[in-house]
């Protein structure tokens, strides 16, 4: 079973595999390392990535960005406005969706596309069926939205084995970096995201990370 990691953004996503004890984020088809989170739909043809991206000039309101916040969530605690210059989510039985020619995509099929489309990426990188992951979440995501996110990931083929907070990942991939993991220390984190900015409070002891203190800006992005 061949294991990658997944660190899901709003805005982009990158995939990453060990290889001979080290970590490698890997491009997709397109040579892509970041790969942006976003599917687009022209006539029978499905895009996803960068190709997704370019569609938004022509083909605004058939490509879905900024949807990953969204997994989980009621239609009544959304806001729609977000996505303003691509497809707007719709109200189907008080789920999130989106209606793109004669179709309605729920967020939990949107997600599953994308889930796949990076798995295939993973699988045609490194010649290996891929079967499970460890994913990054926001350290916002309630309880419910990790478990959506987690039966959505499987219904893609690939089993979370982990669902790790994004602070807690980049910390510990920079701790490991240095070998400096079984060092006390207090750290501050920021993640200056496409759509959103967040930061937070980590305290390291003995080698384990506790989240103090996380704060959160919605309208601050690159």
């Amino acid at each position: 079973m061949t294991t990658i990691g997944i660190a899901f953004g709003n805005s982009t996503s990158s995939i990453s595999i060990t290889r001979d004890g080290k970590v490698e984020v890997i491009a997709n088809p397109d040579g892509d390392r970041f790969i942006p989170s976003a599917l687009s739909y022209v006539g029978d043809d499905e895009y996803h990535g960068a190709q997704a991206v370019a569609q938004l000039v022509r083909n605004p309101r058939s490509t879905i960005v900024n949807f990953r916040d969204f997994i989980g969530l009621p239609f009544s605690k959304i806001d729609p406005t977000n996505s303003q210059a691509s497809a707007h989510p719709i109200d189907v039985d008080g789920k999130v969706a989106y209606k793109i020619n004669d179709e309605t995509l729920t967020i939990e099929e949107v997600t599953k596309r994308h889930l796949k489309n990076l798995k295939l990426a993973a699988e045609d990188y490194s010649g290996q069926e891929v079967e499970a992951c460890v994913m990054t979440v926001p350290t916002n995501f309630t309880q419910e939205q990790k478990d959506a996110l987690t039966k959505i990931s499987n219904e893609a083929g690939v089993k979370i084995l982990q669902l790790i907070n994004e602070p807690s990942a980049a910390l510990l991939s920079h701790l490991t970096a240095n070998d400096s993991l079984l060092e006390d220390k207090i750290f501050v984190v920021a993640d200056f995201g496409g759509v959103r900015s967040d930061a937070a409070v980590i305290a390291v002891r003995g080698g384990i990370l506790t989240i103090l203190a996380t704060a959160h800006d919605y309208e601050l992005g690159e």
